[in-house]
């Protein structure tokens, strides 16, 4: 699942067969044991994580679209046959010439990349024969904790102007554990995130944003050396550096910021203000590395002649994170494998075991029937994206989508999200719940938008259902391993998901779309 908002954290593993859901389980022809075992080739060492642009997730790709092939479906990609490529970014290469450095009367202060600063945004070039950014002398504001929450009187940018300079931060936001704080308590607020920092400083104009750790973590963990084991960084039109404290602590001293930021915590006043005499230089040399990666597309042809043309999409993304690096929760684990069990081996080995279900009962799905492996998800929701402009089936014909993310660890219940844009579909979900068997109790909290794969379909006023069975401490970290994958539990989804197709296959008519 990507990674997009703050996570919840969950624990383990339900270990017993419910004897009422492997009997419905065996009936539908989806099994416990079947499952565990797709999800153990997928999230096999050997793998290595399934990263993108790797030969990890090839090789997953491959045994998708052999599983397709035994179980009965026609192939939907591109040529007759089973993949549909794209190419996304995945890393960065760097170039000889990348420096920082900042001056403040006589004093300069150059700091290293890898050592003392990263990128954590970069305008990458398509080759380093040319710097993809190259700054001279910019002025320098600093504007406190850099966030706008005007709802409660809070705005780091109201008195200053930072067009085409430069702008400095600290990480996190003021009153952070003050649970009496008017923004938010002790909650996290979503403008805090550095992605919503980084967005807000070039909506201001700025040409760049270096972000140094507040004085409230005495320790400074962001992950500087790994850098150059696994360069990386978000494609944004600004750079956004991480600059490290120890060697930014001189200059944080002469411009007094550490007391300043003692200040805010105090009052919440905002105390921006141009930092006089103090200049930057920054010479980035980064060019994007383009990789080829590939959807997996398999076809049930609807019973009906008449409504054959209307399709239903069952997808979920097969893509993780590889070795970690900055799309882990632990980046400092970088170089782990990080075997992403639950997110996503968990709904991919869901949706070969529907379509072998549904192969077996073709007269239960008038309407066809469209199952996707999506490639590129931790990457943006990029396969979807894909799909959802070069679909085999006309994307006007696609009447729902159903999205498996994270369905492994199910311990007696499943989040059903999205049924708000077609209320019609609850007497489906309904229908479909008493025919699984009704073992799972149905949530409707699921991961938040924008999360997962049925974004890119909701965007295209396409009622999408995602099935999720929460986040837990493993997520995008080391531990996510098949050991701690509940069997019965996932086998339990993919029936409630599969009955749910069925249902929806056999409308009279095509679920309305209703805006939120």
């Amino acid at each position: 699942m990507s990674r997009r908002s703050a996570f919840q954290v969950g624990v383990v593993v339900v270990c017993t067969l419910a004897a009422g859901a492997a009997i419905s389980g065996r009936a539908a022809g989806i099994v416990p044991e079947t499952l565990l075992e797709h999800i153990k080739f997928l999230s096999a060492d050997d793998l290595k994580g399934r990263g993108n642009g790797t030969e990890g997730l090839e090789r997953a790709s491959e045994y998708i679209a052999d599983q397709f092939a035994k179980v009965g479906l026609q192939p939907g990609g591109v040529d007759q046959g089973w993949y549909q490529p794209f190419e996304l970014i995945a890393g960065l290469t760097v170039g000889s010439s990348n420096s920082l450095s900042v001056s403040s009367g006589n004093d300069t202060v150059n700091f290293v990349l890898g050592t003392s600063y990263y990128p954590l945004a970069a305008p990458a070039n398509e080759s380093t024969a040319m710097p993809s950014t190259d700054l001279r002398d910019l002025q320098v504001v600093f504007a406190g904790y850099g966030i706008d929450v005007r709802d409660v009187g809070y705005d780091d940018y109201a008195s200053v102007d930072v067009r085409g300079k430069a702008v400095l931060i600290f990480s996190h936001e003021p009153q952070e554990t003050d649970s009496r704080s008017r923004l938010n308590g002790a909650e996290p607020l979503p403008v805090t995130t550095l992605q919503a920092k980084a967005s807000l400083a070039r909506r201001h104009g700025a040409r760049l944003l270096l972000v140094v750790g507040d004085p409230t973590h005495r320790i400074d963990q962001a992950p500087y050396g790994l850098w150059n084991g696994d360069p990386d960084a978000e494609d944004q039109a600004i750079p956004v550096l991480r600059v490290r404290r120890q060697e930014a602590q001189p200059l944080i001293d002469a411009w007094q910021l550490d007391d300043i930021a003692r200040q805010i915590d105090g009052d919440l006043a905002p105390r921006s203000r141009v930092l006089a005499g103090v200049t930057i230089s920054y010479l980035e040399t980064l060019s994007k590395n383009r990789r080829t990666v590939r959807n997996v597309v398999g076809i049930l042809p609807g019973s009906d002649p008449a409504r054959a043309a209307e399709s239903i999409v069952v997808g979920a993304h097969y893509d993780h994170v590889g070795l970690g690096g900055r799309l882990s929760v632990t980046p400092d684990r970088t170089g782990e494998i990080h075997n992403g069990a639950d997110d996503n081996a968990s709904g991919t080995a869901s949706i070969i075991e529907i379509a072998r279900a549904a192969v077996a009962n073709p007269a239960r799905f008038p309407r066809t029937l469209v199952f996707v492996a999506f490639a590129g998800e931790e990457r943006g929701l990029l396969g979807s994206a894909h799909y959802a402009s070069h679909p085999p089936m006309p994307i006007g014909g696609t009447i729902a989508m159903l999205n498996l993310d994270m369905v492994g660890r199910a311990r007696g219940g499943v989040d059903v999200s999205g049924l708000e844009v077609s209320p019609s579909m609850e007497a489906d979900l309904t229908a479909a719940v008493a025919a699984s068997g009704g073992e799972l109790e149905i949530g409707r909290q699921g991961p938040g938008a924008g999360r997962s794969d049925d974004y890119n379909f909701i965007a295209r006023r396409i009622p999408a259902i995602n099935f999720f069975t929460g986040f837990h401490a493993d997520y995008h970290r080391p531990g996510d391993d098949w050991e701690k994958i509940d069997a019965v539990g996932t086998m339990q989804v993919s029936i409630l998901a599969y009955e749910l197709a069925a249902k929806i296959a056999a409308r009279d008519a095509r679920p309305e779309f209703t805006a939120k």
